[in-house]
């Protein structure tokens, strides 16, 4: 307890000190204040898990100073535009020629993409079928050609759309986040969903149409719901009844675990630099005509004593580098947050696009890693986020006069 009182004064000294710095969005808030629940939730646990080791203390200690000081260094290292709370709620331009050729692209190809997953899932018991969608996800071909773009197509223009409203119509903005929910029901996962929502959350706060009471709520309400999605999610006909999962073993498996399992996490021997961190990079070589060792996204179960596969953010870094691996990525993730975070109160488009994507990834820093993982989705991010704000890029159809005519 000695060193869970010392962990906690050193967060909450922390979130003191940048209490009044930015918002409850900032990168600082974020972090210390999710770590400090974590480890308070912990306190009240009882014996449904293991207890936290010296292992995940001594990343913790690492991590949230070092983050925290980085990113509010980059914040205020970069120059300011003036009122950033005026800037940051502001509705930055696009093109609007080609968010409506990206959103009639995605109109089409979301709906193909579930085409061809549910063709594939009906082929076996329709009884199992939410089950079978997510045993197809992650065991199944990705080889979907274009389709693949659908889901991170539909990130952005959902991102877009939340900070342009209401210069993007109400129906439109409705179709896409119908869109986003038809490409997290293809593959079962809940991180879609928890994108939309945090998406969702940020905008309306920071365009000041709800306060952090109903952010709460919200909460309260989106774990209630990924509850019943992973009920769904991993009903069989054949299931033990007396084997499902509580309210309790879910959230102890998906809020608390993770934690508690990165205490089997072990240094990697592997000669290969960076193989767990830099995991899509060998990817891409080996697809190139390259020989290195691959790592699944997929990790092993462990029991704590409940079933877990996830490890927190640390994971493939403390495998990787050990500790000092935790903290020069953490210094990374610092320097990146405050640099998008600074942006997006500067009343950057791109910022503000960007900074959601921050503000899902470091929601989710207890639970995995969700960088490096997805450097592949995040660039594909970035790229369409930018070539929606395009302004130089524009279709002129309108017929020229000849040079004859004058």
């Amino acid at each position: 307890m000695d060193i869970v009182f010392i962990i906690v004064l050193i967060i909450m000294l922390v979130a003191f000190l940048t209490l009044r710095i930015g918002d409850v969005f900032a990168p600082w808030t974020i972090t210390a204040t999710i770590w400090l629940a974590i480890l308070v939730m912990f306190q009240f646990q009882g014996d449904l898990l293991y207890p936290l080791g010296d292992q995940f203390y001594g990343c913790l200690m690492l991590w949230v100073p070092i983050f925290c000081g980085s990113a509010l260094i980059t914040y205020f290292v970069m120059p300011s535009n003036g009122n950033s709370q005026a800037l940051s709620a502001e509705i930055p331009e696009l093109n609007h020629t080609i968010f409506n050729v990206l959103y009639a692209i995605s109109m089409i190809i979301t709906p193909l993409y579930l085409y061809e997953i549910m063709k594939t899932v009906m082929q076996f018991d329709t009884a199992d079928m939410l089950y079978n969608l997510r045993v197809l996800a992650v065991h199944g071909d990705e080889s979907h050609g274009f389709l693949n773009y659908s889901y991170v197509l539909n990130q952005v223009l959902l991102v877009v759309a939340l900070w342009q409203y209401p210069r993007v119509p109400m129906w439109q903005l409705v179709t896409i986040i119908i869109a986003s929910l038809m490409s997290a029901f293809a593959i079962m996962e809940k991180g879609m969903v928890f994108f939309l929502f945090a998406a969702i959350l940020f905008t309306l706060y920071e365009k000041r149409v709800i306060r952090m009471r109903s952010i709460f709520f919200s909460a309260l309400f989106i774990v209630v719901l990924f509850f019943f999605i992973n009920v769904a999610r991993d009903y069989r006909e054949d299931a033990n009844p007396d084997e499902a999962t509580t309210f309790l073993d879910f959230f102890a498996i998906y809020v608390l675990s993770p934690s508690v399992a990165f205490e089997r996490v072990q240094e990697d021997l592997s000669p290969q630099f960076g193989s767990h961190t830099f995991q899509t990079l060998y990817l891409f070589l080996n697809r190139f005509g390259g020989d290195y060792e691959v790592n699944t996204k997929l990790q092993e179960f462990v029991w704590v004593p409940l079933p877990t596969n996830v490890y927190t953010v640390f994971q493939p870094f403390f495998e990787d580098f050990k500790y000092k691996g935790v903290a020069l990525f953490a210094l990374f993730y610092g320097l990146f947050s405050g640099w998008c975070y600074r942006l997006m109160r500067n009343g950057d488009g791109f910022g503000k696009c960007l900074y959601v994507y921050v503000v899902y990834v470091l929601a989710l820093q207890f639970f995995q890693e969700n960088v490096f993982v997805s450097i592949v989705t995040i660039i594909q991010f970035m790229f369409f986020v930018l070539l929606i704000q395009q302004q130089k890029l524009k279709m002129d159809f309108t017929p020229q006069p000849s040079p004859d005519n004058g």
